[in-house]
């Protein structure tokens, strides 16, 4: 058996923490690099992200040359999506707006070959992570990482069922929407983290990892702390806004010698 093995998955198993960016713009480039520089993953975005499916199928080739491994947030919870991006050679998928265990056990469907699943073999770049692509089929389901993502207060009750289904590697909190929800129901920041602690409680107590959505360096280390080891800190548009508005700012000074 030779299929490439997922080291941030490997990493998750071993009880570490995983750190990656989320790259919105659809830039083989910035992918490659990105995988090249040897961050845990990079982050793939076709849900929110600008990515269409020819420069996604493109970014995740170029990732192969470097060490990262490659995870496509995908637009839903759609079994053809789930396998799509996988046969294009991602080693793992990101799944939006999860609710309920039922859900998670669709996604973990689309995700898997049998037994674990009912994903269909095929995808040309397969044999490119293993040798060939039935030593792909019928030895890759252990290196697929599944990340389901929690982003309402109802989702966040059904946790520890969400959980409890084999086959999910991570459980993730997009803060943003669950925000959305809590305001939409009256609540309020307090009541945010309150849900936020529930998760990191779930994952202490069922040992699926939980992850979060971050937008500083000061939350990522503040939701280590409490426990989450799938973190996203760092995005493509941020950072380059931020090297332009600091770019601004030195030729600001600068006009004025």
């Amino acid at each position: 058996m030779t299929v490439r093995k997922n080291m941030a998955l490997a990493k998750l198993r071993a009880g570490k923490a995983v750190i990656g960016p989320m790259l919105n713009y659809a830039s083989p480039d910035i992918a490659e690099w990105a995988a090249h520089l040897g961050f845990d993953y990079v982050w793939l975005d076709w849900q929110h992200g600008e990515y269409t499916e020819v420069p996604l199928n493109n970014a995740i080739a170029r990732t192969r040359s470097g060490t990262a491994t490659p995870l496509v947030r995908v637009k839903g919870n759609e079994r053809g999506t789930i396998n799509r991006v996988l046969d294009m050679g991602a080693m793992g998928v990101i799944v939006p707006m999860v609710e309920n265990a039922g859900e998670a056990r669709e996604a973990v469907d689309a995700a898997f070959y049998p037994p674990r699943g009912r994903r269909s073999a095929g995808g040309v770049r397969l044999g490119m992570l293993a040798d060939g692509g039935e030593d792909y089929w019928y030895n890759a389901n252990p290196e697929i990482m599944l990340v389901v993502m929690v982003e309402s207060e109802a989702a966040i009750g059904r946790v520890r069922e969400i959980m409890a289904v084999p086959g999910i590697d991570v459980v993730l909190i997009g803060p943003g929407d669950l925000m959305i929800d809590v305001k939409a129901r009256g609540g309020d920041a307090a009541r945010h983290e309150t849900l936020v602690l529930e998760v990191a409680a779930a994952s202490k107590a069922t040992g699926v990892a939980a992850g979060y959505v971050c937008v500083t360096e000061a939350i990522a280390a503040k939701r280590i702390a409490q426990g989450f080891r799938f973190i996203n800190y760092g995005l493509d548009h941020g950072i380059m806004m931020a090297g332009l508005k600091a770019l601004k700012a030195e030729h600001e000074k600068l006009a004025w010698k």
